[in-house]
């Protein structure tokens, strides 16, 4: 068992890891959602805090050869995406130090309606007793030690 700090984002909306709901990344700091991921739909991002990357690795993607790393959640260990560390083709480059977040391994926190509510209707509060932690008033470089279970 370790000590795990992890950053909050100030204030929603924002993306979480699925498993855990740990923070991950602003809502405002995706580039793109029409990105391709191994699971399906994935966003690009630019920044993604609560990060845990793998060793570099050269893989062929959809767009050529590039070197990435595996991006892990902080909190929980599930992987949650990549890191383009380098495009080998200069068309690419524009993808270099930025994230690929995979959809179905993050969810969405704040600023969204539930289905079938009016729009602008607050979501329903997570399950769980430390679900206030995630989303009420957190600072945006706000550490809080997390015991890894």
């Amino acid at each position: 068992m370790g000590l795990i700090l992890q950053e909050f984002i100030e204030s929603p909306p924002l993306y979480a890891c699925i498993a855990c709901k740990a923070h991950i990344a602003r809502r405002d700091a995706v580039i793109s959602r029409t990105f391709q991921g191994r699971l399906g739909r994935a966003f690009l991002t630019e920044a993604v805090v609560n990060e845990k990357l793998g060793r570099a690795e050269d893989r062929l993607l959809m767009t050529g050869m590039h070197t990435v790393c595996n991006l892990q959640c902080r909190g929980c260990g599930a992987l949650i995406g990549w890191k383009y560390v380098r495009a080998h083709d200069r068309s690419q480059q524009y993808k270099e130090g930025r994230y690929v977040l995979e959809q179905s391994r993050i969810v969405p926190v704040g600023a969204v309606s539930p289905p079938g509510s009016p729009p602008g209707s607050p979501l329903p509060p997570l399950p769980g007793a430390a679900a206030s932690r995630y989303v009420y008033g957190l600072g945006s470089r706000n550490t809080s030690p997390a015991l890894r279970g």
